[in-house]
């Protein structure tokens, strides 16, 4: 059990170790996770904008379609 035990620590030393050369080759996994959700986020809110001209009355057709444009230009780039 001791060895199972050390092993155990010996894998949490190399995860931070590994967490720390990743930072200093500039990746930053808590910013990537941030970048990720802020990205939803707005994927969400855009959808959002769609769903509201294509329920108004008369439903606005042409800016749903450079709406739905944009959303997809956003998606290839991200």
């Amino acid at each position: 059990m001791a060895n199972v035990n050390a092993a155990i620590e010996r894998l949490k030393d190399i995860r931070v170790e590994l967490d720390e050369s990743l930072r200093l080759l500039g990746h930053d996994p808590e910013a990537a996770e941030r970048q990720q959700a802020g990205t939803a986020q707005r994927m969400f809110l855009h959808l959002q904008d769609i769903q509201a001209v294509l329920y108004q009355e008369p439903p606005n057709v042409d800016y749903a379609q450079r709406l739905v444009s944009e959303a997809i230009k956003f998606c290839k780039t991200c």
